[in-house]
């Protein structure tokens, strides 16, 4: 089955890439410009290599999850491969705070924001993503300044903690979960999601509304353990597939 690299860039894991032309995909990281029509412009790169997790087998996944159920059916046929990104913790943290009751475009227009006030351009109209002491000095007005709302108290909080973000690596699940929720305004959602999009913890299983919505019509009764051991992509195919319907 065909890759959807368009859903897997944009559909919500991530902040980091735009579509700059029908199928060419452009992110600043690793501190460079990024270009890719497909996973093959990623192949050759150590650095996208790991951020497109290629060593794992997402067809036996894909197929296995296919097999599941028929819902879990229809949405793998309709959406197409998915991948895990495997961002850098640090954005990955500050993306998911600003996700917070908010939607796909404004948080990638906050991403940018913030990127272009105080990320450092790596070619002309390119610009990095902050690293934390890029962050250190800034204060809650300024975070409100772009348009951050209430989430400013948390992402300074967020740098200021960022430097315990290495450990969770070495963490179990649950624990991880219990060191992220030490952030100011990280819950249990915003922290599975990093878990998944950033330490690639594959049992995370993210609710939000559109979730909460496959849940309860499709899956009365049922929790995350059902879809084991793909909760985390199972999730990602759901969402997809209850938002493409709407």
């Amino acid at each position: 089955m065909e890759e959807n690299l368009r859903e897997t860039l944009l559909g919500g894991q991530c902040f980091s890439w735009t579509e700059e032309e029908p199928g060419l995909f452009s992110a600043v990281l690793n501190g460079k410009v990024y270009r890719i029509r497909s996973l093959e412009d990623a192949r050759g790169d150590g650095y996208l290599r790991s951020y497109f997790d290629l060593d794992y087998d997402y067809e036996k996944a894909m197929r296995e999850i296919a097999s599941k159920d028929g819902i879990l059916g229809q949405a793998v046929e309709r959406v197409g491969m998915l991948r895990i990104l495997k961002q850098d913790h640090f954005i990955a943290t500050i993306s998911f705070i600003l996700s917070q009751n908010n939607n796909i475009k404004r948080i990638k227009g906050l991403y940018d924001r913030l990127s272009r006030t105080y990320g450092h351009e790596v070619e002309p109209g390119y610009f990095s993503f902050p690293t934390r002491e890029d962050l250190l000095h800034v204060g809650p007005d300024d975070y409100r300044a772009l348009g951050c709302g209430f989430r400013a108290p948390f992402l300074v909080d967020a740098v200021e903690k960022a430097g315990m973000l290495d450990s969770v690596e070495k963490m179990d699940f649950d624990s991880a979960m219990e060191a992220l929720q030490t952030i100011k305004g990280v819950g249990p959602k915003v922290a599975s999601c990093i878990l998944i999009f950033s330490y690639q913890k594959r049992e995370g299983f993210p609710m939000d509304v559109w979730m909460k919505k496959v849940m309860a019509e499709y899956y009365p009764g049922k929790d995350s353990s059902y879809f084991a051991p793909y909760q985390a992509l199972s999730q990602q195919y759901l969402f997809s597939w209850i938002r493409g319907m709407d």
